[in-house]
């Protein structure tokens, strides 16, 4: 009975101990303010169209901090709403991570035709290597499955 108790107490601490994901931080912040107005230029886009889903990501930078923009369509009466993931590096204590994976707080279950875009999307970090794909979401925006091609980097 110790040793199960002292094997639990070690693992509740290691689940103390480790700290939550940077895929979790706050690494991105809204804004209707153009790039262009606080000295970003604009790098380059990527697109795909897979299912219905139309997906566009516009990209900014200054000084390797990135903007985006974003526009999402639902063209499909599939049931499905139409989202967008993206995957991208930041540079954190001085090196650059691995890959971090994050749904864009838009998505478009209209099947209007007309895409939806949620304004602009600054890093709190420097960032690099940006690609997006086209996901079907559901009416909350959260991820069912995703196209398996990423577009980019940008």
């Amino acid at each position: 009975m110790r040793r199960i108790l002292a094997a639990l107490t070690a693992a509740v601490g290691l689940i103390i101990a480790v700290p939550g994901s940077a895929n979790a931080a706050d690494e991105w912040y809204t804004s209707s303010t153009y790039p262009g107005s606080k000295g970003y230029g604009y790098v380059d886009s990527v697109s795909s169209t897979v299912s219905g889903v139309y997906q566009h990501l516009s990209m900014y930078r200054t000084n390797n901090y990135v903007a985006l923009w974003t526009g999402i369509g639902d063209d499909a009466t599939d049931g499905y709403c139409a989202g967008q993931e993206i995957a991208y590096q930041i540079y954190t204590n001085r090196a650059w991570s691995d890959y971090h994976y994050r749904m864009t707080p838009v998505h478009d279950c209209s099947t209007n035709g007309v895409d939806n875009s949620g304004g602009y999307f600054y890093s709190r970090y420097k960032t690099r290597n940006v690609h997006s794909r086209a996901c079907h979401v559901d009416s909350s925006g959260r991820k069912i499955h995703c196209e398996s091609t990423w577009h980019g980097p940008i």
